[in-house]
Order: C-alpha cells, then sequence, then structure tokens
C-alpha cells in the first residue's frame, strides 16, 4: 500500500525555527527500515522565500489544501507531516473545498491546546494558535487571509481530545458552540475513548480526519515539541488508540505536527512519531 505523503517544511506559524525538519527526518527513519507492508510516497513543501512571512504563509496553506484536495478526489488515504499546527487551515480547507456539503467531515483534534484564537484574542498572535477558529469559521478578517476556504466545519463535528492549556476568549467561543471538548484529566481510557469519537462521528460524516498536535502526549514521552504541557497523555496509549481505529473506512487522513528536534532527547520524539504513522498503516 502507497500513502500519499506530504512534508510541511516550515514553522511560519509559530515562533520556532526548527519544527520544518520533521518530514525529512521521518522520511530518512522509514528509509532505514523498510518493512511494514505499507510505504510512504513523500512530496516536500517548502515555503517559497518570497514577499513577507505572512505572505509565504498564505501561499503554503494554498498549496497543502489543495493537495489535500486532490488526495481526496482521488480516494487516496494521506498523511501531512508538518511544521507547525497552522498546517492544519490547508489540511482541512483543502478537504472542505472538495465536498458538496461541509457536514461531511469531521475532526478529531488531539492536542494540549485548544487553538481557537484570533488576531484579536491571541496573546502571541503566532497563527499556530488559531486554526480550530477559522475551520469553524469564526476567523476575524486578518486570519481569513490564512484559511484558503469558505467553508466551516460543523461544531457538532469536531471532537478536542488531551486539551489543558488555553485562555478564557478561546474557551468561551467553543462552549459557546458546544464543541465537545475532553480535557487531559478527564480521560481514563484513550483508546476506548478515540474509538468511541470515531464512531459517534462516522454516524454523520462521510469523511473523518485526526490532527495530533504531538504535545498532547506529556513531555515526559514527547520531549521533542514546540510548547510542551506537563501532564498529557502517554505515548504508549496514544499508539494504542491510533491501532485501534486504523481499520474505519471512513478516516481520510491523518495530520501530525509540531515536532521540534532541537527540545527531543535521543530521538525519543521521532521514533514516537514512526511508532504512530506505523500503528495507523501497517497491517
Amino acid at each position: 500500500m502507497i500513502i500519499q505523503s506530504l512534508g510541511v517544511t516550515s514553522c511560519l506559524g509559530g515562533p520556532e525555527r526548527q519544527c520544518g525538519y520533521a518530514a525529512e527526518m521521518l522520511r530518512s527513519e522509514f528509509a532505514r527500515s523498510r518493512k511494514g507492508g505499507f510505504e510512504l510516497q513523500w512530496h516536500m513543501l517548502h515555503p517559497d522565500n518570497k514577499g513577507c512571512k505572512e505572505q509565504q504563509l498564505i501561499r503554503l496553506n494554498t498549496v497543502i489544501s489543495q493537495y489535500s484536495a486532490q488526495c481526496l478526489k482521488q480516494n487516496r488515504p494521506f498523511l501531512i507531516v508538518g511544521g507547525d499546527h497552522s498546517c492544519a487551515l490547508g489540511t482541512w480547507g483543502g478537504i472542505l473545498n472538495t465536498l458538496d456539503n461541509p457536514k461531511k467531515l469531521g475532526l478529531i483534534w488531539l492536542d494540549a491546546h485548544l487553538d481557537a484564537h484570533t488576531f484579536s484574542t491571541s496573546p502571541s498572535g503566532n497563527i499556530h494558535g488559531m486554526p480550530v477558529a477559522a475551520l469553524l469559521g469564526f476567523a476575524d478578517k486578518k486570519l481569513a487571509r490564512f484559511y484558503p476556504s469558505n467553508q466551516a466545519i460543523e461544531a457538532e463535528n469536531i471532537k478536542m481530545i488531551g486539551i489543558r492549556s488555553y485562555e478564557d476568549k478561546e474557551y468561551q467561543l467553543l462552549k459557546q458552540l458546544e464543541v465537545d471538548i475532553t480535557f487531559a484529566d478527564q480521560i481514563r481510557d484513550l483508546p476506548q475513548l478515540l474509538s468511541s469519537a470515531v464512531n459517534q462521528l462516522s454516524q454523520r460524516c462521510e469523511f473523518i480526519g485526526i490532527s495530533i498536535d504531538l504535545d498532547v502526549i506529556d513531555p515526559k514521552d514527547a520531549p521533542g515539541v514546540e510548547t510542551p504541557v506537563d501532564d498529557g497523555i502517554t505515548a504508549e496509549a496514544l499508539i494504542k488508540s491510533i491501532s485501534v481505529i486504523r481499520n474505519q473506512r471512513q478516516i481520510c487522513a491523518i495530520e501530525i505536527s509540531e515536532f521540534n528536534p532541537e527540545n527531543d532527547v535521543n530521538n525519543k520524539t521521532l521514533q514516537l512519531i514512526k511508532a504512530l504513522v506505523d500503528a495507523f498503516y501497517q497491517h
């Protein structure tokens, strides 16, 4: 089985400069161990370095959206490896552009953060903390320029898991929309929780996406992330959970973001990314 894989070698949406190396490092890691019944067919996407950072990111997300749209049209399962989590604007925006009805897409968002700021609420102004607001149709005028779609996910079709760091304004937005949020300290059985989330979405959605910010995992297991937050889920639990849902036919794509090799310890987080990909695609 060949898995189309897009490596987004960019940190334009976050504060750091190292997170763009994830895909190239993962490609090398898989090249060293060719086994598992699947092959990743890599396409590397680099910022074009023309104009200001904002213009580069706008163009980057447009290309990501075109890639994910094409994969969906061709009914190919695909993998996106960021970069910072602003790549989600392109990944899921592209899928929404392809669907005749945005209600057909469900999204499971595994993250320590809510990522539901806009430029008017964000303390940092970093776009990797804003994709959920845009995907739900609540981008402010400036943020809308970075989102390559005019479609939005239905609030009932997004499930957020592992949250433990957020600001009040973004939480109030999601609370008002009645988005399903499971905080990290509420999780008792992650495989059961994730399986249940997929099953619930599959009742009303034709396609389901999985977006993983690696900081959803506790820093003890995943030190190599952009913005670590204590008291996360364990790597073992997430790998097992991904394995449990891998046969769900509605899952069209997995997105993994926010790896920072500068913070990693003995390639621990890099090996974790590889284990997550193996857990989902290996048969």
